[in-house]
C-alpha cells in the first residue's frame, strides 16, 4: 500500500485560477499526462502542484543541487521505499534512470497517483538521459494506466524547454505546458490584503509578485520596514537570495552573471554593448545566455513602438524586481551589511530620494508590461494596437535620455502618448512643461488623433488636473 507524500491544506493559497483550473482540467480527462511546469526560483511551482493534487497519492521525488546522476537516483530510490515501505527496493540493482522508472512502475500499475518531480534539471544533473529513459517507460508501462499523472517541474526554465519541452523523446506524449509567471498586481492585492493599495504596489515594484518574496515583506507593521530588516541585517533573506537564483534557476555559467552585473550598472544596454562585455568562455554565445536569461524573467528586451523586435535599437534591461533591487540598495551594502552597521536601524541603509527614483524606473517597466491593463482603463482594449516606448538616434542626439515612457497607435487613428510619474507628492504643472517639450518632437502621424495621458500613482495637484492638459488622470485606484 502506498503512504503519499503528506500535503496539509493552506488555507492562504490564492491566486493561480487559471492554472488550478487547467490542471483540474487534466485530471478529469481520464487518460495518462504528462504535465511540465515551469518557472524561477520561489515562484510558487511546488505550491502549485500540492495544493491541486494533495488528494490523489502524490509521490514527490526531489532534486539535490551539485549531486551527479548516480547519487540523484539513489536519494529517489530511498524515497520510493518510504512511499511503497519496501526496504527490498535497495537491495535491487538499480544502476540508471530507465531502472528506477520501471520498478516505479510496478507501484503505480492501477493506483490514482501523481509522480512529481521536482528540480527536474538537477535531477537530470542538465542533461538528457532522465528524459530518454522516461520516454521508453512511458510508452511501455506509465500511460496504461489512466489515472497516472507526471509532474516535470524546473526552476531553469530554458533546461526544460530545451530539453523536455522541445524533446523529441516526449514530443506528442500527452503533454500540457504550465509556464507559471508572478502574480499579477490582482492576486498581490489578494496576498496583501490588510494594506493599502500604494503599499500593494510599492510592495510589487520592490520585490515583483513571487510568493516567497512577498511573505518576507510583509512580516512587519509596514513593507518597508519589512523590506529592510530583510535585506540589510547580516544572514537576511533578501541579503543571501541572489546566489541562490544563479544555482536553482540558471546553471552556474559565468556569463549569466556577467550579463546582469553588466546591466545592473546602467539602465539598459544594446546587444553589441553586451557582448563587447562578456568574454567568450563565459559559457555559452551571447544569443544563448540572453535567450536564457529572458526565459528565466530576468532580463528583457525592447525596442521603440514603431520598429520590429530585431531592430538594432533594441535595449536589454533588467526585468526582475528583486535583481534591481539587490543590485541598487544591497550588493555596494555588502560588507557593511555584514559587519552588521545596520542591525539596530536596518531603514539607515537605503536613502528615500534614491529609493523613490528607483521606484519610478520600476514603475515605468510595470506600465510597459502591463500595457493592456493600461488599454483596459482607457477603454481601447478592443481596439488593435502597437505599444512601446519611443526614441530615436537622431533625437537622443541632441537630447540626451529622451523617452516617452508609453505610446499606443491604435488601429482606430489615434496615438495615446503616456507620461509616468512615480511620486510621493502629486504631479505638478512642471510635469506639463517636460511633457510638451516631448510631445513637440515626437513624429506626428498625419490623420491621427494625440491622446495624452498622464499616469500617476498619487495623481495630480488640482492646477494640472484644471488645466485640461491631459485627457486623462490615472491614478492608483483605476489599477485596482
Amino acid at each position: 500500500m502506498i503512504k503519499p507524500h503528506p500535503v496539509a491544506q493552506n488555507p492562504r493559497f490564492i491566486g493561480r485560477h487559471d492554472e488550478t483550473a487547467c490542471l483540474q482540467k487534466i485530471d478529469r480527462t481520464g487518460e495518462a499526462s504528462i504535465i511540465v511546469v515551469h518557472g524561477r526560483r520561489r515562484v510558487g511551482k511546488t505550491e502549485l502542484i500540492e495544493q491541486v493534487f494533495r488528494d490523489r497519492n502524490l509521490l514527490k521525488f526531489e532534486g539535490i543541487q551539485n549531486l551527479p546522476e548516480k547519487k540523484q537516483i539513489e536519494h529517489c530510490t530511498e524515497e520510493l521505499c518510504r512511499y511503497v515501505n519496501d526496504d527490498l527496493i535497495k537491495k535491487l540493482s538499480i544502476k540508471n534512470w530507465k531502472d528506477f522508472f520501471e520498478i516505479l512502475a510496478r507501484y503505480v500499475a492501477e493506483q490514482k497517483c501523481t509522480l512529481y518531480f521536482e528540480e527536474i534539471q538537477w535531477l537530470a544533473d542538465y542533461r538528457d538521459d532522465l528524459i530518454a529513459s522516461l520516454k521508453y517507460v512511458w510508452d511501455n508501462k506509465f500511460r496504461h494506466n489512466k489515472h497516472l499523472i507526471i509532474v516535470l517541474c524546473g526552476s531553469s526554465p530554458s533546461f526544460v524547454i530545451n530539453h523536455i519541452l522541445k524533446s523529441k523523446a516526449l514530443y506528442n506524449r500527452s503533454q500540457h505546458e504550465i509556464p507559471l509567471k508572478e502574480f499579477s498586481l490582482k492576486e498581490t492585492g489578494e496576498f496583501l490584503k490588510k494594506r493599502s493599495l500604494r503599499e500593494i504596489l510599492d510592495a510589487y515594484l520592490l520585490v515583483g509578485g513571487i510568493p516567497e518574496y512577498l511573505k518576507w515583506i510583509n512580516r512587519d507593521s509596514s513593507v518597508f520596514l519589512s523590506l529592510c530588516k530583510n535585506s540589510f541585517v547580516p544572514g537576511s533573506f533578501f541579503s543571501r537570495e541572489f546566489e541562490k537564483i544563479f544555482t536553482s534557476s540558471l546553471s552556474e555559467r559565468k556569463g549569466y552573471k556577467k550579463i546582469v552585473e553588466f546591466l545592473s550598472k546602467r539602465r539598459f544596454a544594446t546587444r553589441n554593448e553586451i557582448i563587447k562585455h562578456i568574454k567568450s568562455n563565459s559559457g555559452g554565445t551571447p544569443s544563448e545566455l540572453m535567450a536564457d536569461l529572458e526565459l528565466c524573467g530576468f532580463v528583457e528586451k525592447y525596442t521603440p513602438y514603431n520598429l520590429n523586435d530585431n531592430s538594432l535599437l533594441a535595449r536589454y534591461c533588467i526585468k526582475d524586481a528583486y535583481l534591481q533591487f539587490y543590485f541598487k540598495f544591497i550588493k555596494q551594502l555588502g560588507q557593511n551589511i555584514e559587519n552588521g552597521d545596520y542591525t539596530k536601524d536596518p531603514t539607515r541603509a537605503i536613502d528615500s530620494d534614491s529609493l523613490v527614483k528607483w521606484q519610478g524606473f520600476s514603475f515605468e517597466r510595470f506600465c510597459r508590461k502591463n500595457h493592456r491593463i493600461i488599454a483596459r482603463i482607457l477603454g481601447f482594449e478592443a481596439v488593435r494596437y502597437r505599444v512601446g516606448t519611443f526614441f530615436n538616434r537622431e533625437i537622443q542626439s541632441n537630447n540626451p535620455g529622451y523617452q516617452i515612457d508609453l505610446v499606443f497607435e491604435r488601429d482606430d487613428r489615434v496615438v495615446t502618448l503616456c507620461e509616468i510619474k512615480y511620486l510621493t507628492g502629486k504631479v505638478t504643472k512642471e510635469a506639463i512643461i517636460a511633457f510638451e517639450r516631448k510631445i513637440s518632437l515626437f513624429p506626428r502621424a498625419p490623420n491621427k488623433t494625440i491622446n495624452k495621458v498622464l499616469i500617476a500613482p498619487a495623481g495630480a495637484d488640482k492646477a494640472v488636473v484644471d488645466s485640461g492638459f491631459f485627457d486623462r488622470i490615472i491614478g492608483i485606484d483605476d489599477f485596482f
